[in-house]
Formats: structure tokens, C-alpha cells, sequence
């Protein structure tokens, strides 16, 4: 009864399985919305997208090595299967006082080459389906770049100056506004690096105008109240 409960409960599980290939990687919603949609300006999403393609490209080398490990080590396995098997003949045709404990061993050792040999197998498998998903990633990530290309512009170097102010000021504006709308306070660092910013920047400009309040109403606060005068009461 266990041993059908058992099966019944491994073909339940193999149905399932077999309804949906789950992919090891990113979703293309992930990539797309928070990957590549989290940077603030075209040029940091092309950024992004090549940092993300730099590292699965590193990726597939990896993966394409082992698998030509795997396929080296296969024929390692067929070449020392049949070297056993050839043993085993031998002794069969020697037939002496240990023939049947050597063909026993012998026979043990094909065995246990032969799991070695599948297990090594569904590794390889695993790494070939690891080796889709992260080409299917870098395909995505191809297009979307060549979207971006294609309707905003062409990639700049990290360092171009114009790029650069672009993305601090939105990003740190972004990060302002959230602040401001979610009534949190902002933390000196913060601030400190806004100021970094050149004085065109909008960010700079909402933090040093939201600084100027923050001071004039402190200096209205600390003023002392004007004592009337006899004189002016009496008027």
C-alpha cells in the first residue's frame, strides 16, 4: 500500500511538473520594469542594459566550458565502461579460482560508472537549460536596447558630463520628491550630495529654495516680541 502511495504521489508530481517549464532566470517583466525601468534617463537604462549583458556574457562562457567538460568527461565514462567490459570478457574466458569474484566487482565498477555517467548527464542538462534562459535574457536585453536606440539615442560613454547630470538630477530628484510627498525628512548626507550638483540642476534648486525657508522661518522664530513703549500705548 505504501509503495502505491508512493507512486501515486511521484506521477502527481511528474503531471504537474510537466504542465509549465518554470524558466531559471528573470521574468521580461522583471527585466523590463525593474532592471532596466528603475533608471531614471534613457542613457542610464543603455548603461544598465550593457553592465547586464557584460555579466551574462561571462555567464554563457562559463556555461559553454562546462558542457565541453561534460562532453569530454562522457567519453572518459564510454572509454573506461568498455575497458571493464573488456577485463570482463577476458576473465570470463580465463576462468580461474577468483573468476567469479572478479567478474562480480567488475561488474559493479559498470555499474557505478554507468550512474556516474547519467548523473554527469542530467548535470549537463541542467547547465543547457541554465545556458537557454541566460540567452534568452541577453536577447531581451539586446532588444530592448536597440529600442531605446531607436527612439531616443545612441549610447554615450559613462563619463560624457551632459549624460552624467542627467541622471544624478533626476535620480536624486525623484528621490527628493518621495521624501517630500511621503513627509520624510532628508538625511544630511543627502543634501550634501544634492549640493554637489551644478546650480542649473532642478533638484539643487528645490532643496536650496526648501534650505532659504527652513532658515528664514528659524531667524522669524528666534527674534524676541517687541516690548510696547508707555509712549505707544498712551499713544
Amino acid at each position: 500500500m505504501e509503495v502505491n502511495l508512493s507512486t501515486e504521489l511521484i506521477e502527481k508530481i511528474e503531471m504537474i511538473l510537466n504542465k509549465v517549464d518554470l524558466p531559471d532566470r528573470h521574468t521580461f517583466f522583471q527585466l523590463e520594469k525593474f532592471v532596466i525601468g528603475k533608471e531614471p534617463t534613457a542613457q542610464a537604462q543603455l548603461w544598465q542594459i550593457v553592465r547586464e549583458m557584460q555579466a551574462r556574457v561571462e555567464t554563457v562562457d562559463s556555461y559553454r566550458k562546462q558542457l565541453e567538460d561534460a562532453e569530454d568527461t562522457l567519453e572518459l565514462f564510454d572509454i573506461r565502461i568498455e575497458r571493464q567490459n573488456r577485463v570482463l570478457r577476458s576473465e570470463a574466458k580465463e576462468q580461474n579460482e577468483h573468476t567469479d569474484l572478479n567478474s562480480q566487482e567488475y561488474e559493479i565498477n559498470i555499474r557505478k560508472l554507468q550512474r556516474d555517467k547519467e548523473s554527469l548527464i542530467l548535470s549537463a542538462r541542467k547547465v543547457n537549460k541554465k545556458l537557454r534562459c541566460v540567452l534568452e535574457e541577453l536577447a531581451f536585453l539586446a532588444s530592448a536596447y536597440e529600442k531605446i536606440v531607436e527612439n531616443y539615442e545612441e549610447i554615450k560613454p559613462m563619463d560624457d558630463d551632459e549624460a552624467q547630470r542627467e541622471m544624478w538630477n533626476e535620480k536624486l530628484l525623484e528621490e527628493f520628491n518621495l521624501r517630500v510627498i511621503l513627509q520624510r525628512p532628508l538625511e544630511p548626507e543627502f543634501i550634501r550630495t544634492v549640493l554637489c550638483l551644478g546650480e542649473d540642476s532642478v533638484v539643487k534648486q528645490h532643496v536650496v529654495k526648501l534650505i532659504d525657508n527652513i532658515q528664514k522661518k528659524m531667524i522669524s522664530q528666534a527674534k524676541p516680541p517687541q516690548v510696547e513703549t508707555k509712549a505707544q500705548v498712551t499713544g
